[in-house]
């Protein structure tokens, strides 16, 4: 279930975490520019394979997510005919979300500096 800014009053701002890149792996399709793995330094929690995004001047970090597997064991695809995929974790507030996405994108820039120029693609 997803709160995603519903009604409720926004908690107290707490305290910010530091988040670090342990890794990198370039893959480019579509908006998709590869996989990163986070560390949340004190809670001393990896999270492996977030996707990272580029369109046009948006840049933006997902959860990893797994893909959709029908009853009969095949893939789920979408009306679009790609994978259906459903997200493993998810924050349930959009600006935490945001946030979130932000700091790692910037912890990406500061490991990877080239990560979103084109040469990276290969």
């Amino acid at each position: 279930m997803s709160i995603d800014d519903g009604g409720d009053p926004a908690p107290p701002p707490a305290k910010k975490l530091t988040v670090q890149i342990d890794g990198f792996r370039a893959h480019r399709s579509g908006s998709l520019v590869g996989f990163v793995d986070i560390i949340i330094v004190e809670i001393s929690m990896r999270i492996r394979d977030a996707t990272v995004h580029q369109k046009n001047k948006s840049r933006w970090i997902s959860m990893p997510a797994k893909a959709q597997i029908t009853s009969d064991g095949t893939v789920r695809r979408n009306d679009q005919k790609r994978i259906a995929y459903t997200p493993v974790l998810e924050f349930t507030r959009r600006r935490i979300r945001e946030a979130f996405s932000e700091r790692a994108i910037e912890a990406l820039l500061t490991r990877f500096p080239h990560v979103f120029d084109d040469s990276e693609a290969a």
